[in-house]
């Protein structure tokens, strides 16, 4: 958002570096099921698609604790790929009467199998999803709609999408689980390219992956492409070929893209390259790049994200357990607008023994007005192309007042617009922009519409109006935005590994409750925490209030920079005038922030970096210096502390 290893590999790795972890406890499910088996194979006519939807609705139980229907499974037929797609579509069309009463809980159970899904066949819809490009009507895998108290079990079932797709949408469901599943792309939309020779003097010599559709296009440019889409790359990361590490400093790398051939085997030797090469060899003369020597991996890509792996909006109660996503061209899971979701053993990650070196095009997770409890709990993020969790709300900038009772506010940013922002009786705040300072009252919604008065869903500005009478002064010549206190959730992060991976660790803006314990970060680029409420430019609300921080270990992170990763830990809200700020935003006095016997296996020196905080404990911290690389960073104080007040540090606990 901002500027290969299998299921039960993260325990192990944690066990390597800290010690043996509890294990997650085993979720006790209800007795007497009811087995209902399908036919294995499913003829591809209309006719027995509509006629198997009516058998799974009449055999249905009507009176067991809880109901499993066995899902067909099929496979080639003749040499050809079934696709799922329009198969799915049908069964969960004649299912969605029985699937959204609720009561008794049904369980859908896959066949174990690799499931083929492309857009022909597809239900559309569009979505607004946050954090997001908005594509318009979007293809989707399978839909949810309206679901109660349905288990979808895996089994270990592979999802593969062969298309431009939102493999899975769950919309207004409740008391939803997906378990045992795994979704992946077979053609993803970034591109790995391998380095064969680089210079300085005459540019790079690069293979593409053998999955990677190109072509050179008649302008000279790199062109890669699929059935439903095509992409011209600019940019990207570099990783080790050994380790899949993000190359020490490298950050976000440019990728000149024009005037690209393909070389003749004379040519190649000219350059110096020499052996049997059954991939084609590429030469871009502008690509010249020191940090990028021969046997590099690059991962090409554009800022393009349509959309995540799997989205949930407007729902409650979901659990996501046991899942493998290896690629989505954006988050791996986006949920808005949802109380209460549990991920558990929810891993985003390399395929154990596949090629790539990169997963999400975006965060691992992420988590938009939600509310009640957000629970992240033994599992695996690696070589994301952002985040591995991000929390937070939007701001609404107040462009408009109408009357004592009435503001408009516009979303700003272009990837975050468009869904339910408030209903009646959500608790409401104002909060400056400039010094980022929280205006006196809070006011409760009566109404909220769209302010062009055509429809809310897609729109860009709202009319509020609340119950109470806004002060006189509450106008949009004092540069204030509207928070959402009511869609604000409590989080634990916990037990879970994250490496490899660009940016940031994890982000998190709410003012309730935080804890961020027993995690391994290991080779996060950027910082490995940040907290840092925008009310500028990305316009993403949360008042961090109460964080405990314990038992994690940092092993060596921090090796590029990134927006606002100052440190270790950066406590980092964005105010342009920190010196009119009347009393700090972030905490809530002494020992509220709380930073407790963490270990912090670090090359460089900046550990923690606060900005307008009030009360940190940091205590029990051990610091083991490292020699893995050179220190680079532009902050050579181990704590750098802005604005700050009621800071407690115990000592620095170092280990030399």
């Amino acid at each position: 958002t901002r500027c290969g290893q299998g299921v039960g590999a993260t325990s192990l790795y944690l066990h390597d570096l800290r010690g043996k972890l509890p294990p997650p406890s085993p979720t006790s499910l209800p007795a007497h099921s009811t087995d209902i088996p399908l036919m294995r194979q499913l003829a591809p006519s209309r006719y027995a698609l509509f006629s198997l939807a009516l058998l799974l609705i009449a055999v249905l139980p009507m009176k067991a604790h809880r109901r499993v229907i066995q899902l067909p499974s099929f496979g080639p037929r003749k040499g050809k790929q079934i696709n799922a797609t329009p198969v799915f579509r049908k069964l969960l069309e004649g299912l969605h009467p029985d699937l959204e009463k609720g009561g008794d809980t049904l369980e859908l159970r896959f066949r174990p199998g690799r499931y083929h899904f492309t857009r022909e066949g597809a239900v559309e819809r569009e979505y607004f999803i946050s954090n997001h490009d908005h594509a318009g009507s979007r293809p989707i895998g399978l839909l949810l709609r309206g679901w109660r108290h349905v288990i979808v079990k895996g089994e270990g079932s592979e999802l593969l999408f062969e298309d431009r797709m939102l493999p899975i949408v769950l919309d207004s469901c409740q008391g939803v689980e997906l378990r045992g599943l795994t979704i992946d792309f077979t053609n993803p939309q970034i591109s790995q390219l391998h380095i064969l020779h680089s210079d300085t003097a005459r540019g790079i010599v690069f293979t593409p992956a053998p999955w990677v559709k190109w072509r050179i296009t008649d302008k000279g440019q790199l062109e890669t492409y699929g059935t439903s889409w095509r992409s011209t790359p600019d940019h990207g990361l570099a990783f080790d070929p050994k380790t899949r590490e993000l190359l020490y400093r490298t950050s976000d790398m440019l990728l000149p893209n024009k005037d690209i051939r393909q070389l003749t085997p004379r040519e190649a030797a000219a350059m110096g390259i020499t052996g049997k090469h059954t991939r084609p060899l590429l030469y871009a003369p502008h690509w010249k790049d020191s940090h990028l020597p021969r046997g590099t991996v690059f991962a090409a890509r554009t800022g393009y994200r349509p959309q995540p792996a799997i989205f949930i909006t407007e729902s409650r109660d979901i659990r996501l357990e046991d899942m493998n996503i290896h690629f989505a061209e954006g988050m791996g899971v986006l949920t808005q607008n949802t109380r209460d979701i549990t991920l558990e053993r929810f891993h985003v990650q390399l395929r154990p023994r596949g090629g790539r070196y990169f997963t999400t095009q975006a965060d691992a997770t992420h988590f938009v007005a939600c509310e009640g409890k957000i629970s992240v709990q033994h599992c695996r993020f690696e070589n994301m192309m952002d985040d591995a969790l991000n929390v937070h709300g939007v701001y609404l900038k107040v462009t408009a007042r109408e009357g004592k009772h009435t503001l408009v506010g516009r979303f700003m940013h272009e990837q975050a617009f468009g869904y339910t922002w408030a209903m009646p009786g959500d608790s409401v705040r104002l909060v400056t922009s400039r010094d980022i300072q929280g205006l006196e009252g809070t006011f409760h919604v009566r109404s909220i519409s769209p302010a062009n008065g055509v429809q809310h869903k897609g729109a860009r500005e709202l009319r509020i109006t609340f119950d109470e009478e806004l002060p006189a002064d509450y106008t949009p010549e004092r540069q204030i935005s509207m928070e959402n206190l009511t869609r604000t959730p409590s989080v634990d992060f916990s037990h879970n590994l994250v490496r490899h991976n660009r940016a940031r660790g994890i982000l998190i803006n709410t003012p309730r409750p935080v804890l961020i314990e027993d995690n391994t970060f290991d080779h996060v680029s950027g910082s490995a925490i940040l907290f840092s409420t925008d009310n500028n430019m990305w316009y993403e609300s949360g008042q961090t209030r109460e964080v405990t921080i314990r038992r994690n270990l940092f092993q060596d992170v921090l090796t590029s920079l990134y927006q606002f990763t100052s440190a270790v830990i950066s406590i980092h809200p964005i105010i342009p005038e920190l010196a009119s700020q009347h009393h700090p935003f972030y905490g809530q006095g002494p020992k509220s922030i709380r930073i407790e016997d963490n270990i912090f296996r670090t090359f460089d020196t900046p550990l923690l970096h606060a900005i307008s905080t009030d009360g940190i404990l940091w205590r029990g911290n051990k610091i083991e210096p490292t020699t893995s690389y050179p220190k680079f960073h532009p902050n050579q104080k181990r704590f750098l502390l802005e604005g700050c007040r009621n800071i407690d540090i115990e000592g620095s606990d170092l280990t030399e």
